[in-house]
């Protein structure tokens, strides 16, 4: 199998907290905050602290490193990033998460990979060194009942969508779904779904996506100032409270679709993004649904679509929903 090449080729957002507030609940070392592979014991319980606020770290790649890049809300531009560990940790109802321990000049981040609630408890399974770069961290879903563009213009709600079914790309026209995926997860944290009202962004009805899931929009003029017509846009850095909102509670149904390249497809009328595979991807999954793709993939790497990704920073203090939403009317 050809080895995947290294993802980070641009800047890479990722949610994390801070070590401690993932910390042993019971067993050896309770209370101790999770670390390094010396500091932890296989079979301890963590929680994750309910009053844990979640921090954007922005990376960028210097050389052979990861660094901290501008308009991070953790660290400070330019400071190391040294990945400590990768702990498995395995929650009240079998699902297992994966979370890295990131170093940043004395300062220690939990970074989760899947699903992590402050309401469950998880056990350690196993633990590993990390050695290399950090790759790019997103999670990339759709939720039930989003209407996506088939070929020949008809809109099909995700949920129906198979291997083989042909999607309009915005780049190269119809194209063959590779792979589906489905997972249900708990509509809390950071794992609680955007939803675009009807009209928010141009859309034709309400649009509902993971947080981490990138719009891709472009400005006829660069109303943001970041220097280029396109946009990868994360819905939650359009949060607004007004028409664009987190919906908390109960569960969720996220769907993920795979093309055999990175695509910009079209849902509820308007362009997102499809799957980009990467090793922490996979790894948010869970083992079931990685290993299908990995076998769906065989070893084939994809490329980002094109596209600036601005940073919390760089939207902030805006309402860039509404900025954005007028920049892109035709």
């Amino acid at each position: 199998m050809t080895k995947p090449a290294p993802l980070l080729t641009a800047l890479s957002h990722c949610t994390v907290y801070p070590a401690a507030a993932l910390s042993v609940e019971t067993g050896a070392l309770m209370g101790d905050a999770i670390g390094n592979v010396t500091d932890v014991v296989a079979g301890d319980i963590y929680v994750l602290d309910p009053k844990a606020m979640s921090q954007e770290l922005v990376l960028d790649r210097q050389g052979a490193q990861s660094i901290v890049a501008k308009g991070s809300s953790v660290g400070a531009a330019g400071q190391i990033v040294t990945p400590l560990a990768r702990h498995q940790i395995m929650g009240e109802r079998g699902a297992s998460v994966e979370v890295l321990v990131l170093d940043i000049e004395g300062q220690r981040l939990a970074l989760p990979l899947g699903p992590l609630s402050s309401s469950d408890e998880y056990t350690l399974i196993s633990s590993k060194t990390v050695d290399g770069e950090l790759n790019h961290v997103s999670q990339v879903s759709f939720a039930r009942g989003t209407r996506i563009t088939m070929a020949n213009g008809l809109q099909i709600p995700v949920e129906q969508l198979t291997a083989g079914d042909r999607v309009l790309t915005r780049d190269n026209g119809p194209q063959p779904v590779r792979w589906t995926g489905m997972q249900t997860v708990r509509a809390e944290g950071s794992n609680a779904p955007v939803v675009i009202a009807r009209n928010a962004l141009n859309n034709a009805e309400d649009l509902v996506l993971s947080p981490d899931h990138r719009l891709f929009i472009y400005q006829r003029h660069d109303t943001i100032g970041i220097g280029m017509a396109e946009l990868l846009v994360r819905a939650r850095h359009l949060v607004n409270g007004e028409t664009i909102w987190r919906d908390r509670g109960g569960h969720v149904d996220y769907f993920h679709l795979l093309f055999d390249a990175h695509e910009i497809i079209y849902v509820e009328g308007i362009p997102a993004e499809s799957l980009l595979v990467s090793p922490e991807v996979l790894a948010g999954l869970g083992e079931d649904l990685a290993e299908e793709l990995r076998g769906s993939m065989a070893g084939q790497v994809q490329t980002q679509h094109h596209g600036v990704e601005p940073s919390a920073s760089d939207l902030g203090g805006i309402n860039a929903a509404e900025i954005l939403r007028r920049a892109s009317r035709r």
